[in-house]
């Protein structure tokens, strides 16, 4: 992806769309804008396709291996769509609009996946929302929003109605806005992360792919879980390379309470 220079329109761009939306699909809410709801990026484990005859013109060009020994940062947090259910928490500063204009913008959120998709979350601090707050609960086809100090309301297109207020800060998409940081990343041993036993990967701006790869000053690290290799938690402090401008930037994600079975979505009160 050569040093992320889409990154901010393609993070903040979603945003600003009047539908205020998340929109959930085969089980996964990482998805982006389309006429057709469809999975922006496929689980390990996906559905089979129907039985048709495609166009060879519009099969999609696959992703290219990442170059160096370090893991793929994209098939990490990839994996987090086989999971069962899971929460996250992502906080950040410089990569999404922030109120008051840069400051920290967080969301948590719980997903259940799976035969009975749901998922809730809160957004705080973001630009675009009454007072920077969002609230979402999705539950199947159905779906309400709450928008700063106001009441919950149903969407009355349900799920299908959203677009892209989640994926603004999806553990997904923001780590692979940074996918070519893998190429950098060094074994730093193991450690048990969020309760999860993990293997924990390191990158210095010092580092030529490091900074080759638009992280110019400071670190990433990035704990996948041994069993599985999904992203238990990534974290980013430095310059980073935003539209071809050097701007800093931090990023903190963590995944948490991996298949509990104390992770439940309820209907608004």
């Amino acid at each position: 992806m050569g040093r992320s220079p889409s990154i901010r329109s393609r993070v903040i761009g979603p945003l600003l769309v009047a539908a205020l939306a998340v929109l959930l699909v085969a089980c996964d809410l990482m998805v982006a804008p389309s006429p057709t709801p469809r999975p922006s990026r496929p689980s390990r484990t996906p559905e089979p396709l129907p039985s048709i005859v495609a166009d060879p013109d519009d099969v999609p060009t696959p992703r290219p291996e990442p170059s160096g020994n370090g893991p793929d940062l994209v098939d990490a947090a990839n994996g987090l769509a086989d999971l069962d259910s899971y929460r996250v928490t992502v906080v950040s500063t410089g990569l999404v609009p922030a109120t008051p204009a840069g400051g920290v913008v967080s969301m948590t959120s719980t997903l259940v996946q799976g035969a009975s998709p749901a998922a809730e979350f809160t957004m705080l601090g973001v630009d675009g929302f009454e007072g920077g707050r969002l609230q979402a609960i999705v539950i199947g086809d159905e779906a309400w929003l709450k928008e700063g100090s106001g009441n919950w309301r149903k969407s009355p297109g349900g799920a299908a109605d959203f677009d892209a207020a989640f994926t603004t800060l999806s553990p997904i998409d923001l780590t692979s806005g940074f996918e070519d940081l893998s190429a950098g990343l060094v074994a730093a041993g193991t450690a048990r992360k969020n309760g999860i036993p993990t293997r924990h990967y390191h990158a210095d701006g010092s580092n030529p792919a490091v900074s080759a790869a638009g992280l110019t000053t400071g670190a990433a690290d990035t704990w996948l879980a041994v069993d599985g290799g999904y992203l238990v938690s990534f974290a980013v402090s430095g310059t980073w390379d935003v539209d071809g401008a050097p701007t800093p930037v931090t990023l903190r994600i963590e995944v948490s309470r991996v298949n509990d079975r104390s992770n439940t979505v309820r209907r608004p009160v």
